[in-house]
């Protein structure tokens, strides 16, 4: 398996899959012939020399020549710090090309016009972590779906413990313990159908208990919208208050 993991990730160096395997029986075995090569790797009789001069050239493989010929792989840490080096140049090349496009075609449409699908429990929840860890005043949490993923929990605390003000409203039953250990302020509400976070009142994710098995949200910075959801919630949130304090 951990064979397997690495030469995919070789692979994403646009390295062949016989290339991978290749390199990595040469840092497996050392200095080596071709028949040795070929043995370990299990590559085709036909393909080994074309392989290993592929290999050559771009870097990975020295050859020492003779009778027969010996190949060794160049350290890991060279030649994959040299990957990491051309990568990092392109990437920072692609930064300072796309960055004024990008900025000049946005500023054609706003932003807060539209309603966007975020797709998947994992971006989800980076989308979460994201605008909890931008808040600056205020964070609202309707229905406890959202905040039970420990990544979510921490970056709340955090938020709270930068003065940031959460509450929380919704089922709390079998997390409440979870919510008191965070020290977050909630309000018990059994009818949390729609489930939301609102940050700084600027930014929106929803979802719903039938999205929710499809893993699907949506986000929204529209202030008219936003100022529904608000309103929804400090309204409800001052009723239930309300009922605790008689």
């Amino acid at each position: 398996m951990i064979e397997e993991r690495l030469s995919d990730n070789l692979r994403l160096l646009n390295l062949t899959e016989y290339e991978s395997k290749t390199y990595l029986a040469l840092v497996n075995t050392g200095i080596s012939t071709v028949k040795e090569i070929r043995e370990f790797a299990g590559i085709p009789y036909s393909r080994e020399y074309d392989i290993l001069e592929s290999l050559e050239k771009k870097g990975y493989v020295v050859v020492q020549p003779g009778r027969p010929k010996l190949y060794r792989a160049v350290h890991p840490r060279e030649v994959l710090s040299k990957e990491l080096d051309v990568r990092a140049n392109v990437i920072e090349e692609l930064i300072n090309i796309l960055t004024p496009i990008y900025e000049t075609s946005t500023k054609q449409s706003s932003f807060e016009e539209f309603i966007w699908m975020v797709k998947g429990t994992k971006n989800i929840k980076d989308k979460l972590t994201e605008m909890i860890g931008s808040a600056r005043e205020e964070i609202l949490v309707l229905g406890v779906r959202p905040i039970i993923e420990k990544s979510i929990i921490v970056a709340l605390s955090k938020a709270k413990r930068k003065g940031v003000k959460v509450r929380v409203l919704g089922r709390v039953k079998g997390v409440e313990h979870i919510l008191k250990e965070a020290g977050l302020k909630y309000l018990k509400f059994e009818h949390d159908h729609s489930r939301f976070i609102l940050v700084d009142r600027k930014e929106l994710i929803l979802t719903s208990e039938e999205q929710a098995s499809v893993n699907c949200a949506l986000y929204n910075k529209n202030p008219g919208c936003i100022k529904l959801y608000v309103n929804y919630f400090m309204h409800i949130w001052s009723d239930i208050e309300q009922d605790v304090l008689d």
